[in-house]
């Protein structure tokens, strides 16, 4: 019964956790060490889920297929939030590649303007 109650525990979490990412923020307001933080914390509770119902495992007759459920829960869990680390790593990556082409497109422009300095020929009256 406490198996049950935390396979739906933990169930519950992860659908949670899937409709909280179904809207993506935006770069600008993506605040990552928080959202690895929170990812942290989620891998921590799944494995203290785990650990409870690995321990509850032990206690019935029936370990085996026990056990093969609730690694089947964390491995469900795991991958959810590995695939929102993987987002969240992209979105990380895209926004790096965004300022280092601003970096570029302002140094070129400056670039520019020096030449053109350069190439304008002075003109005395």
């Amino acid at each position: 019964m406490i198996f049950k109650f935390l396979t739906g525990l933990l169930l519950a979490m992860g659908q949670f956790v899937a409709m909280a990412q179904t809207v993506e923020p935006a770069p600008q307001t993506l605040d990552v060490g928080a959202e690895r933080e929170r990812i942290a914390q989620e891998r921590a509770v799944s494995e203290s889920v785990y650990t409870a119902s690995e321990g509850v495992c032990y206690s019935r007759f029936a370990v085996s297929d026990c056990l093969s459920d609730a690694r089947k829960v964390r491995r469900v869990t795991m991958d959810e939030l590995r695939r929102q680390e993987l987002v969240l790593n992209d979105m990380e990556r895209k926004i790096k590649a965004m300022q280092a082409l601003k970096r570029i497109e302002s140094n070129v422009a400056a670039q520019q303007e020096q030449l053109e300095k350069v190439a304008k020929p002075v003109t005395q009256p």
